[in-house]
């Protein structure tokens, strides 16, 4: 083994998820990128839950704000948004 960690191969967002992203604030911005690229590492890295309800669905919590994503082979970012709309 050469010592290195399994990772996804990529992170996709969907066009939703896209907007929501850059329609925050910089700070934001670049805590949430921090965040997601914990989720490329086998097995993810962070505040992460499985959504009950939601089929093969998982947030990862970044203080206020929750990124729900699906782990298949990639990342799929399905949504951001702060803590009150997620659950919604």
């Amino acid at each position: 083994m050469s010592g290195k960690k399994p990772e996804y191969k990529r992170i996709v967002f969907s066009p939703t998820a896209r907007k929501q992203f850059l329609n925050l604030d910089k700070q934001v911005q670049i805590r949430i990128k921090a965040g997601i690229q914990g989720l490329t590492v086998v097995p993810p890295q962070g505040d992460i839950s499985k959504l009950k309800g939601r089929e093969g669905q998982h947030r990862l919590r970044i203080g206020s704000w929750r990124i729900i994503f699906r782990l298949i082979d990639i990342v799929e970012i399905i949504a951001i948004l702060p803590r009150g709309q997620a659950y919604k």
